[in-house]
C-alpha cells in the first residue's frame, strides 16, 4: 500500500507529503501551523499507547503483528524506525531510553506473569567509510545503518563494495534497501 493510499495514522496524508518535502505553504505562518498539529499528533499518538498498552486485545495486537508486520518489510522498518524515534525522544527529554525500554519490557511481560531482566548497551562509534570498510572486509557484516551510511558517502562506492563482496544482491524497484549476501572475505 503507498502512502498515498494508507488511511491516516499520526500523520495525515498532507503531513507525510509536507514531511517529504512534496507541499509547500503560502505563508511561513501556515507551515508554522502544520508544524504545530504534526506535533500534537505526534504527542498525541505517544499517550494513545499507554491505552493500546492496557486495553488493545491481546487478538488485535497478535493480528496487527502477526499479520500485517512479521512478514512485510516495510512494517519492520517502520518498527525499527518507531524505536528509533522514541531512542532520540528520550536522549531529547533527558530520559534513559535503557531505563524506559526495561520498564516497557517489564510491563509487557507482567501481562504475562514473568518477571523480565534487560540487558541494554549502546556503544557508539563515529560513521567512517574506511572504519566501516575494513569492518567489512574483517567480519563480513555491517548493520543497515552502516550500509546506508556507506551509500550516502561520496567516500566510497556501495556498488563497488557489493560488486567485490557480495552475492545473492536483491533489490525492489523504488525501494532504497539493499539485501545482499555477503560472502567472500
Amino acid at each position: 500500500m503507498s502512502d498515498g493510499e494508507r488511511p491516516r495514522g499520526i500523520l495525515s496524508p498532507a503531513d507525510r507529503a509536507y514531511l517529504r518535502g512534496e507541499t509547500t505553504f503560502d505563508s511561513d505562518q501556515s507551515e508554522r501551523n502544520a508544524r504545530a498539529r504534526i506535533r500534537e499528533r505526534m504527542l498525541a499518538g505517544l499517550r494513545d499507547f499507554d491505552l493500546l498498552a492496557d486495553a488493545l486485545s491481546e487478538r488485535d495486537r497478535e493480528l496487527v503483528f502477526g499479520k500485517h508486520v512479521g512478514d512485510d518489510p516495510e512494517a519492520v522498518r517502520s518498527l525499527i524506525a518507531a524505536l528509533a524515534v522514541c531512542y532520540r525522544g528520550a536522549d531529547e527529554a533527558a530520559l534513559d531510553f535503557g531505563t524506559l525500554l526495561e520498564e516497557g519490557v517489564s510491563r509487557a511481560e507482567a501481562d504475562r506473569n514473568v518477571a523480565a531482566a534487560v540487558d541494554f548497551e549502546v556503544r557508539r562509534e563515529p560513521l567512517d567509510a574506511d572504519r566501516l570498510t575494513r569492518k567489512l572486509r574483517r567480519t563480513g557484516s555491517l548493520t543497515l545503518s552502516e550500509l546506508s551510511y556507506l551509500r550516502e558517502t561520496e567516500d566510497v562506492s556501495l556498488d563497488r563494495l557489493l560488486d567485490r563482496y557480495a552475492t545473492d544482491v536483491e533489490t525492489d524497484e523504488g525501494d532504497d534497501w539493499v539485501q545482499a549476501k555477503m560472502t567472500s572475505f
